[in-house]
């Protein structure tokens, strides 16, 4: 199936879940929000860093203390290796960031995690199966695709709670001013690691798609050679 194709099926699906009437689709399509580098300040210095649309956190005993993967407590164990393939293979670094974490405070229903996407907090219960996994970035692509919060599917609809207590409505209130942009172009930006690089001083370039691909280490090289697909350098 093409990207095209498979965008499109997402929207449908997203449509479908979010009870938009047939043919206004179109309004649910917003502009989509480009990953961009910003300037911030650390320990005296200025370091660019990539701000993106979300973070999954996956809750794992073997990452803290938490009960989350602890089979005598009749959780499943956490598949952290289906989690990095199906982030890897859909092509999510630039967008989503994927963490394995501690405790997330709600041992009682786990196994959890908590999916922070377009400014929203989506918590996720019970998830004692795998085939949670692929579903939970089908529901994030989703969003993605049409740069909105939409209902979840079917299959991850018993599994999707409200934690946190709404905002005022219509308040949201920045914590600071935002920062402005250093630019949107990504070309100089090791896509493995999100660092910027001086294409004048970078030592470890490759060819990719009729472009120049710029790596701060030659591990990062590495492991963009290994598999191109999954890193999003189109």
């Amino acid at each position: 199936m093409s990207d095209d194709s498979m965008g499109e099926s997402r929207l449908r699906a997203a449509v479908t879940n979010s009870e938009v009437s047939p043919g206004d689709e179109h309004r649910l399509v917003l502009e989509p929000t480009r990953p961009r580098l910003i300037r911030i300040q650390a320990r005296g210095e200025e370091f660019p860093i990539l701000q993106i649309q979300g973070q999954l956190f996956v809750c794992s005993k073997a990452n803290g203390n938490c009960c989350c993967g602890w089979e005598e407590k009749g959780r499943a164990p956490v598949n952290a290796s289906l989690y990095e393939a199906e982030w890897e293979r859909r092509g999510l670094r630039s967008r989503l960031h994927l963490s394995f974490t501690g405790c997330l405070g709600v041992c009682t229903l786990g196994n959890n995690a908590l999916l922070q996407i377009l400014g929203r907090s989506i918590w996720l219960k019970d998830l004692n199966d795998d085939a949670f996994i692929p579903a939970i970035f089908d529901y994030a692509e989703a969003m993605l695709q049409v740069g909105q919060i939409v209902p979840p599917s079917p299959s991850l609809k018993e599994h999707v709670y409200e934690r946190f207590l709404a905002p005022p409505t219509g308040q949201h209130l920045p914590l600071i001013a935002d920062a402005v942009p250093v630019t949107d172009d990504l070309q100089y930006v090791d896509p493995v690691c999100f660092m910027n690089v001086d294409p004048a001083t970078a030592r470890h370039v490759a060819e990719f798609q009729g472009r120049t691909i710029y790596f701060c280490a030659p591990s990062c090289k590495r492991q963009f050679l290994a598999n191109p697909a999954a890193f999003n350098v189109g």
